[in-house]
């Protein structure tokens, strides 16, 4: 992604900040994707001053995600009618850092990061910086839907135990709860706010995000999801016209029988990037 950021959209290669796992390159703690370095990079974009109002930001995110039911949390008369999520439909979703589980300096096991902060800080780099923000998720949250799949092959991993749940919605609420018009994630009927951002993401959320086995241009093995590799390829290949929409995008993508990509935002229907 970084790469064709570079060479098909024109990007300065010093306005991209990456975080890589350490297979990539040499590790590095500060440009590990650990959940402090995610959900710090990720607010950093609303008092980035290199960024103006009405920028183009394009976030994107491939690795192993996972889902909570609601009555991890929510019971009896508390649970929610309707599932939400970052995309605006499903259950609790998480993206996993890499040190999850991992105890923190207090002995506390770190959580994973839930849809419901990712979408508040999404709302805070909005007011701050526009709505030109694009979200690309390469992973998956569906629990029944990894049976019988290779695990290396799937971008979804098994959730914490459960009580980790309310702690993952405790430390989101930490982190947000001082933000000017923030809604406290840990309402029952909590919403997402989709105006402020449009999402593309690998599949539906009783699907599976598969990934393959791939050589890397620098001769490292590793996995390229599928949906990322169709996506760039489809970017590239000259088929979407100028004017193209995010439906338009997801419509061109190639069909493959176990994930649908989706797409999410009240802007889906505008112009790709931009917006408009």
């Amino acid at each position: 992604m970084e790469k064709y950021l570079i060479e098909g959209l024109g990007v300065p290669k010093n306005r991209i900040q990456t975080l890589h796992g350490p297979q990539i390159h040499a590790p590095n703690i500060s440009t590990l994707p650990n959940r402090a370095n995610i959900i710090s990079m990720l607010l950093s974009l609303a008092k980035n001053h290199d960024i103006d109002t009405g920028d183009i930001i394009i976030i994107y995110y491939s690795g192993h995600g996972s889902s909570y039911p609601f009555s991890d949390y929510f019971t009896g008369e508390d649970s929610p009618g309707t599932n939400v999520s970052i995309a605006g439909a499903g259950s609790i979703e998480v993206l996993c850092p890499m040190d999850r589980d991992m105890l923190d300096e207090n002995g506390i096991p770190i959580p994973d990061i839930s849809d419901r902060e990712l979408n508040s800080i999404l709302t805070q780099v909005s007011r701050s910086k526009g709505h030109r923000i694009t979200v690309i998720l390469d992973s998956c949250h569906s629990g029944s839907a990894t049976r019988g799949v290779d695990e290396h092959e799937a971008r979804r991993t098994s959730p914490l135990k459960r009580a980790s749940l309310k702690e993952i919605l405790v430390s989101a609420h930490r982190t947000m709860k001082d933000f000017p018009g923030y809604r406290s994630v840990l309402e029952v009927d909590w919403i997402p706010d989709m105006d402020s951002h449009v999402v593309l993401a690998a599949c539906r959320e009783d699907e599976l995000a598969k990934a393959r086995r791939a050589t890397r241009d620098d001769g490292t093995v590793g996995f390229n999801g599928i949906f990322t590799k169709s996506l760039i390829g489809l970017l590239k290949s000259g088929t979407l016209r100028e004017g193209s929409t995010y439906l338009d995008l997801i419509d061109a993508l190639p069909k493959f029988p176990f994930q649908t990509a989706v797409v999410a935002g009240k802007r889906k229907n505008t112009r790709l990037w931009d917006q408009e």
